[in-house]
């Protein structure tokens, strides 16, 4: 009997030789297929690191947006691995090279960034309050530390600045 978490790897599994099947026709060339950790928390959804060949992944985002993590997510992360791979370690992340990879060879639209709902996959919000009324704005661990070393952040609406009140 196969498990959540059996199911899940075989999906990645699936999909990263999807995109790596992709890349080495576009390319003509044999690529390593990387290692894949699931320990990734907090807001990002994803991680290439390619002087590793390894890709982080955030178990909570994908568990929750599992058909589009696997096809855009996934698309993206291995993007980052294949563009190093094929030219070279000095291109910037998000380049044209990353860029080509994504719409060319994946078929892909080349978002930086993901709109996944980080409620459940953020490590530790921290409860900040500004001069509206009843509103609570929970800032990351990241913010939440820049604040104590002095950064202020403000509220959009009020342009108060935020108060730390308590983690949630």
């Amino acid at each position: 009997m196969h498990t959540t978490s059996d199911l899940l790897n075989q999906a990645i599994q699936l999909r990263i030789a999807e995109l790596y099947c992709l890349a080495e026709r576009h390319f003509l060339k044999r690529f390593k297929r990387p290692a894949v950790l699931l320990n990734l928390r907090g807001q990002t959804a994803g991680q290439a690191w390619p002087e590793r060949n390894l890709l982080r992944l955030n178990r909570v985002l994908l568990e929750e947006n599992q058909q589009h993590f696997l096809k855009h997510t996934l698309g993206h992360e291995v993007a980052h691995l294949i563009a190093e791979n094929v030219y070279g370690r000095k291109i910037r992340p998000h380049g044209r090279e990353w860029k080509f990879v994504m719409e060319q060879v994946f078929s892909l639209p080349a978002n930086r960034t993901h709109s996944y709902n980080t409620r459940h996959s953020a490590r530790r919000p921290f409860a900040y309050r500004c001069q509206c009324p009843d509103k609570t704005i929970h800032l990351s661990a990241i913010r939440h530390n820049r604040a104590l070393r002095g950064t202020v952040y403000q509220c959009v609406s009020c342009k108060s600045p935020l108060r730390f009140e308590t983690t949630a």
